[in-house]
Formats: C-alpha cells, structure tokens, sequence
C-alpha cells in the first residue's frame, strides 16, 4: 500500500468527511496527505469541509497515519479506498459508501452475494436454518455475507465455511476488535476462508450507533438479503430496509406467530419481500437450473437441513401446517396409530419442526 493510503484513512477516521467529498478534496489539493497537512485558511477557501471546519481542524492527530501504517503492517490488514479499481463496485453505489475498508484476509468475488441476517437471541429453529440455507449457499458458490455477530449471523457464517465456500464479517467495530470474544475462533476460520471487514478504524469499541451503518454495507456488498428472524425492531430490519430502498431483493423465512423474532419477518412478507421455505427458492434466482434438477432439490430439502427425520416424520410434517390440529384428526389422516404419533412428533419438537399449544393441537414451525 502507498503511503497515501494511510494519510486517507487518517482522514476518515476523523468521522467529518464523507467519502465523495474527500474524493474532491483529494483532487482539489492533489493527494491525501496534503488534505491533512493543509492550512486551515487554505481547507476554508476550498469550500468543501463548511460548517465542518473547526471539528476538522480539531481532530487531527499528526501522529495516527505512522500509527495506523505500523498497525496494519504488523497485523496483516489490506486497505481499500472509495474510488480505488479493487473497492467492491456495488458497495460503491449506494447512497453513503463507506470511504475506506479495512480488510483481514482475501476478499472473495461478491458477483453472486447474498446477506443473511437475522435476530442474535436466535431460535434453536432460526439457527438450523441460517446454518443449513447457507451452507446450501456456499455448495452452489453463492457468497455469504453477514455481521460476525451471535446468533443467525455466527450460524450463517459457520454454514458457509461447512458448505466449503469463502465467508464476508461485516465488523460495527474496530478490525482489531472480536465482538462477541466468543466468535474469536470463528474469525480466524473467516480469515482463511475469506475476509474480515470493516470500515471503522482499528480501536473502535462495538458501540450501538455503528450496527445500522454497518448493516448498510452488507447491503451494499450482496445481490439480495435474506432475514431468517427479526423482531420488529432490530439490526436485521434495517438491513432488510436498506435492501428495499437500494432495490435489492429481500427473501424472509416464515416463524412461529408466538416467537417475536417472526415478527419482522412476516411484516417483510406483508410488505412484499419473498417468502422462502428452502434454500432453492433463492438457488434457483441467483443461478438457474433446470426444471427437473429443480424438483429434485426441493425433494431433497429435509437431507440438505441435515436433519434426523423419518420417513414417517416427513409423512406427519406433511399434514402440518401453522393452523394447528388435534392428535385424533392427524390419526385420522395419517393413518398412522397414536404410540407411532406420539413417538414420532417427540422427535419433530425435539429438531424444532413442531410446535404443541396447552390443548394437545398441534402446528408446522
């Protein structure tokens, strides 16, 4: 990397300037360094910094581009401008693209790229499916892309790597920063299967305003977002907002109507983004397939979960849907006898397949 680069990130990390005006600050004082270095009569006759002048000013640090070189140097990060051939093209049209991204690993191509995100207090349910949907993902060389935090997001990413595909964490912190500590492991197994990014300076704590701007570029990296839960408010639904105001596609997963983390999903679907029950419904958008593989995928939907379930199993979740229904009308329709039932949708509950209300009726999660 140039020397210029670090000067350029000094500059972002100051937290004034945007990206498209440092670009025409930059062309108007010929490089990065010479920004940082200007006199402030000069900075103030260009026009460009305003009402943002004296917090500029302020905030140099003449010392933090030196320190900024060492630390990247020494820990292996990459450094990509706004502007520069090697910045994600997407990412580079949305309304406020970040002006630098700090990278540890190598960034995969994000040609076909989808987020998925979802709630970090995650259902056993929501996990299985943002672990198997992208494992599913990766076999077909979809990249994905998500924000290394607990929950859908840590499944997401483990379904990746499991599907032997490269993975993106999109950081709301520092790029020296683990957040959860309990994902350490996981950032490592990123690192070497594709890359850590963020667009915040090394040292920067995970505080709460950093999420919704860091779900605005995992937006800007993917073709379409896919929100597994979300309660009505929350990080996911920003994204997925994002996702609508950039025209991108959203797909949700339909949940249990008695988990508020359903919530934000099926207010997605009222509103228009697409339901999807298996990982080809997105497959098949994202890379197309002819119709009779198509049918065989969709078949095979329970051994792509990896889940542990009988052909009688199959049979009941069959005869399932969200309106629930008594034991004596799923005897009667599966033919099947009540210690068989009884047996059988133990181990439905037990995968998460199966709800059961206080009346002994049950429902298809």
């Amino acid at each position: 990397m140039e020397e210029d680069d670090y000067y350029w990130c000094a500059l972002s990390a100051m937290g004034v300037i945007n990206a498209k005006v440092l670009l025409r600050l930059i062309g108007s004082f010929g490089s990065a360094k010479e920004v940082f270095y200007a006199k402030e009569q000069l900075l103030r006759a260009s026009g460009l910094l305003d009402k943002k002048l004296e917090k500029f000013t302020v905030k140099r640090d003449f010392d933090y581009p030196k320190k900024l070189q060492e630390f990247c140097g020494k820990n292996a990060i990459h450094i990509l401008k706004y502007g520069a051939a090697e910045y994600p093209e997407r990412l580079a049209n949305i309304l406020y693209p970040p002006s630098v991204l700090y990278v540890k690993g190598i960034l995969p191509d994000f040609k076909n790229s989808i987020g998925v995100v979802g709630s970090r207090k995650a259902s056993e349910y929501g996990v299985k499916v943002a672990e198997k949907f992208s494992a599913s993902f990766a076999k077909e060389e979809i990249l994905v892309v998500s924000g290394g935090a607990r929950g859908i997001d840590t499944a997401a990413h483990k379904g990746a790597l499991m599907g032997g595909g490269p993975t993106v964490a999109v950081l709301g912190c520092g790029i020296d920063v683990i957040y959860p500590y309990q994902n350490k492991k996981l950032y490592e197994e990123i690192v070497e299967n594709g890359a850590i990014v963020t667009e915040y300076p090394p040292e920067t704590p995970p505080i709460a305003r950093n999420f919704p701007l860091r779900n605005r570029v995992i937006n800007g990296l993917t073709a379409g977002i896919l929100v597994v839960e979300a309660a009505k408010k929350s990080g996911a639904m920003i994204t997925a907002e994002f996702a609508i105001d950039e025209g991108h596609e959203v797909y949700c997963i339909p949940g249990n109507v008695f988990l508020s983390t359903s919530i934000g999903c099926h207010s997605l679907i009222k509103s228009g983004a697409t339901l999807v029950d298996c990982p080809e419904d997105i497959i098949q958008e994202f890379k197309p397939v002819e119709p009779k593989k198509r049918k065989n995928l969709q078949k095979d939907l329970f051994q792509d979960l990896n889940l542990d379930i009988s052909d009688t199993g199959k049979l009941i979740l069959g005869h399932l849907s969200a309106e629930p229904i008594s034991m004596e009308n799923l005897i009667e329709v599966t033919g099947l006898s009540l210690t068989t039932l009884s047996s059988e949708i133990l181990n439905l509950q037990i995968e998460g397949l199966l709800g059961i209300l206080n009346n002994n009726r049950y429902y298809r999660i």
